[in-house]
């Protein structure tokens, strides 16, 4: 077992905890900005005739008393939305893990990365969804037989958050592009200096005869992640965006496409395949699919995070 240790350089941004409204279920003072349940008991047992607006009222006069979370903000204006993060769940890191071993993979064995390509071309070509596009590239490399069986590789992998130490605050998110901001939104991240712990553990492969065979070792993906961090780290560099650490990802929401596919890989060994896919995924999504957007918070993209193994 290795533990693979997380330092969030940038604010970092994995969403799916729902949102508040400021002024409805969020309110905002002296540099806080502070989650309410207007339905809990504390607040409807301080109600003589409970009904919404006279939960408001109640609480926008002392809502640090009725908060059950809250976090350092900016100034917000009501009736905003914000957008709830969390720490990174193991799903997280091991889709990370996942995506730079299927690039390891591609880069040291020539005819897993032809059939790789192959896969991905017919797809296309079948005018697949995107995740059956990129599901067929993927199969490609981590489905196996053994004894008859059909076996993904990566079920081998197994991550769990070992020690999330998550400093949260509100950030405004600048959606940029060509240094203009196109959108901006309020969303709750994990601070630079957050330190999150996970867990790595690879399993051997148990054959039917009771042999075990370790398919994929814990080297593996340590080179696996440094190759690929440097590949992407080296394109952010060519859009303006150093690496703020030498081992550096970003990962959560605003990542970009770079950092959750092989779209590096194919644009460099098969370029004509990049411009077909940026094509079709254009024609799916009715606009441009490409890496001129990005997510900024306090001036840095956001999500990047430097690594370590331990």
């Amino acid at each position: 077992m290795a533990i693979l240790k997380l330092r969030a350089e940038t604010p970092l941004f994995v969403l799916g905890g729902g949102s508040a409204v400021v002024g409805l279920d969020a309110f905002y003072r002296d540099g806080k900005l502070y989650l309410v349940d207007l339905a809990s008991p504390g607040v409807l047992g301080q109600m003589r005739e409970p009904s919404l607006e006279a939960a408001v009222q109640l609480v926008v006069r002392d809502p640090a008393r009725y908060a059950y979370a809250s976090f350092p903000s900016p100034q917000i204006p009501e009736k905003a939305e914000v957008k709830i993060g969390r720490a990174p769940p193991a799903s997280t890191v091991k889709g990370l893990l996942r995506t730079a071993y299927l690039r390891y993979v591609l880069e040291r064995d020539p005819e897993t990365a032809a059939r790789f390509l192959n896969a991905v071309k017919e797809a296309l070509e079948e005018r697949a969804h995107p995740k059956i596009l990129a599901w067929r590239g993927e199969e490609a490399v981590f489905r196996r037989y053994f004894d008859k069986r059909r076996f993904d590789l990566f079920h081998l992998v197994h991550v769990k958050e070992l020690s999330l130490r998550p400093s949260f605050r509100v950030y405004r998110v600048d959606v940029v592009e060509g240094g203009s901001v196109k959108a901006s939104f309020y969303a709750v991240g994990a601070a630079p200096g957050s330190e999150l712990e996970y867990s790595v553990e690879v399993k051997p492969f148990v054959k039917e005869s009771g042999e075990k065979e370790q398919v994929i070792s814990l080297d593996d993906l340590r080179a696996a992640l440094d190759l690929f961090a440097k590949e992407v780290a080296e394109f952010e560099r060519s859009r303006g965006r150093p690496a703020p650490c030498e081992k550096g990802v970003r990962l959560g929401f605003g990542a970009g496409r770079r950092w959750k596919t092989v779209l590096s890989f194919i644009q460099r060994r098969d370029p004509q395949l990049y411009e077909n896919i940026g094509k079709y995924m254009h024609d799916r999504l009715k606009r441009v699919w490409g890496d001129l957007t990005a997510k900024i918070a306090e001036g840095k993209p956001v999500g990047w995070a430097c690594y370590e193994w331990r």
